[in-house]
């Protein structure tokens, strides 16, 4: 294992990096370290891929990234570390997590970003009315995208009769959920002053839980799998660190095998949620002329006053990264508002000015609100933001509603990694 090193020294995870939002977090992440951490300090920024191939070109191309913003003296202060991982193989999550946790000291942060969208194509038709007749609805909410139904994964190991893993909930979800329980360990090592370590799950601005049927948690009847997907990990994250989720998110989930009667609430890990607001990515494959389109619709639905269109991904990147990096008490601080008003954890979206200068808003949740306060927004700018066309203000029984939800899917998703770590297990011991 590494050396422990100085309390200014970081190690963050963060997967899904060799394009779009994953390695715009990465360069983020390096940039806001050294602009606002001690000389002293180092950060070692753990990125995940797929293959050797991707991690050396993705490594090459950060390194490169911080010599040219920051000068190649910064160099000796940020540390790129490639790891390979399939979120869809559970065997593989399995193989990282065991080198994480023999190879570093600790994690003070995991951004759990690689994912998977799904889709099969584009209802152009609807599209192009769509946009014509609403563009800025439907750039930011769009209800056009065509999704495979009932798609799962490969055999997950080749011992015994396996239950059916929905592909996309697999890669967005129980991957990355399973991923963060094993690494509870070297989370709980991140101390005193940003400590405990953080768990940040990246969302969608799209994930809406009416997308999301609770007796189907995989997906795998959803002709939305990717917002249902991401409709679980807002109901995940914001229900995280409530009461009635207590059995299986913290005495189950954030268990190491300690007794909790020797853990101290103030040294476990926090999970939140974010999302990168709009962005020009690849995640839905266009031909040149149409991805061009698509920036310029987002351009427009920025000029139209819109907040959430960064367009960049490294602007994209603003919530996420404020989540990982920021000082504990600057996050406290963000929230405070909304907890002083009876409410709990916020979902934070990158925002833009209409001449690109990003920064991080709460973000209208279903059932949920802005930091599940009831009522009227109590913070001014949320209630001049934008929001989605029908959206009312939250009501006590549809937040009652979401708990509850919370309480249901945290309590599947343990009974799921369980049930999964039991397969696993005896797949290694047939090995």
């Amino acid at each position: 294992m590494a050396s422990p090193g100085s309390q200014d020294d970081k190690h963050i995870l963060v997967t899904g990096a060799n394009s779009g939002l994953g390695f715009s977090i990465c360069c983020r992440l390096a940039d806001e370290f050294l602009a606002t951490h001690p000389t002293s300090g180092t950060i070692s920024v753990i990125f995940t891929t797929r293959s050797t191939r991707k991690a050396e070109d993705t490594r090459r191309r950060l390194e490169a990234h911080v010599q040219s913003s920051a000068g190649p003296e910064a160099q000796k202060r940020v540390h790129f570390v490639p790891e390979l991982v399939d979120l869809s193989n559970l065997l593989s999550v399995r193989s990282l997590s065991r080198r994480l946790l023999q190879n570093f000291p600790k994690l003070d942060a995991i951004v759990l970003n690689a994912g998977l969208g799904g889709w099969s194509g584009i209802d152009w038709p609807r599209a192009v009315f769509g946009v014509l007749t609403d563009l800025l609805h439907q750039v930011t909410w769009p209800c056009y995208k065509i999704a495979r139904v009932g798609c799962v994964t490969e055999k997950q190991t080749k011992t015994e009769e396996e239950p059916p893993l929905g592909e996309v909930f697999c890669a967005n979800v129980l991957g990355h959920y399973m991923l963060a329980h094993n690494v509870v360990p070297l989370l709980k090592k991140a101390g005193a002053p940003d400590g405990p370590g953080r768990i940040v799950w990246i969302s969608s601005i799209e994930a809406t839980h009416r997308f999301f049927n609770v007796e189907d948690i995989q997906g795998l009847r959803s002709h939305s799998p990717y917002e249902s997907s991401k409709a679980l990990t807002d109901i995940l994250a914001l229900t995280s660190n409530l009461p009635s989720v207590a059995p299986w998110a913290v005495d189950s989930f954030l268990s190491d095998g300690t007794d909790r009667k020797d853990v101290k609430t103030e040294d476990l890990p926090v999970t939140y949620v974010a999302h990168p607001g709009i962005c020009a990515t690849a995640i839905v494959p266009l031909a040149l002329p149409l991805m061009w389109a698509m920036v310029a619709s987002f351009a427009f639905a920025r000029l139209l006053g819109s907040p959430w269109h960064p367009i960049s991904t490294y602007l994209g990147a603003c919530a996420p990264v404020f989540l990982a990096l920021a000082a504990k008490n600057a996050i406290e601080a963000a929230e405070a508002p909304y907890q002083q008003a009876g409410g709990g954890r916020a979902k934070w979206g990158s925002t833009s000015t209409l001449f690109g200068t990003g920064g991080y808003a709460s973000t209208e949740t279903d059932g949920w609100g802005h930091g599940g306060v009831v009522g009227r927004p109590v913070v001014e700018a949320d209630r001049q933001r934008q929001r989605k066309r029908g959206a009312i203000d939250l009501t006590r029984e549809d937040k009652e509603y979401f708990v509850e939800l919370g309480r249901q899917c945290w309590k599947q998703m343990e009974q799921l990694r369980v049930q999964w770590e039991g397969i696993l297990d005896r797949a290694e011991k047939s090995a």
